[in-house]
């Protein structure tokens, strides 16, 4: 009976080896799969970094738009006044220039009439 004892314990203790023998195997492939975690995690965190620094090229490109639409706007206000001004400047070109003719015409009226005389 003490031999069968024996071979029972042996048994179980080679079951037990066994046991021990797949949890290693099993921590082992567990401590592989956290490496990769941590890979993946190293590959996240310079994609977050990558997204951030997107984000701030985003950003500038964003103030850069609004400093050239408001610098339009400004030139468009520019021009509008121009145009508004030019066309003041020439109507009253237009004047002097009707003024001026009318006057050359009196005038060479006159002289007409005196070298006739």
């Amino acid at each position: 009976m003490e031999q069968q004892l024996m071979k029972m314990m042996e048994q179980i203790n080679k079951q037990f080896d066994k046991m021990n023998q797949q949890f290693e195997a099993i921590d082992q492939r567990f401590n592989l799969i956290d490496k990769r975690f941590e890979v993946i995690d190293q590959k996240f965190d310079g994609m977050d970094k990558r997204f951030d620094g997107m984000d701030r090229r985003f950003d500038g490109i964003d103030r850069r738009l609004d400093k050239v639409e408001s610098r339009m706007e400004s030139l468009q206000e520019i021009v509008e006044n121009n145009a508004v001004e030019f066309r003041s400047h020439f109507r009253h070109i237009e004047e002097k220039l009707d003024h001026h003719d009318k006057m050359f015409e009196l005038v060479s009226g006159e002289l007409s009439n005196k070298r006739w005389l």
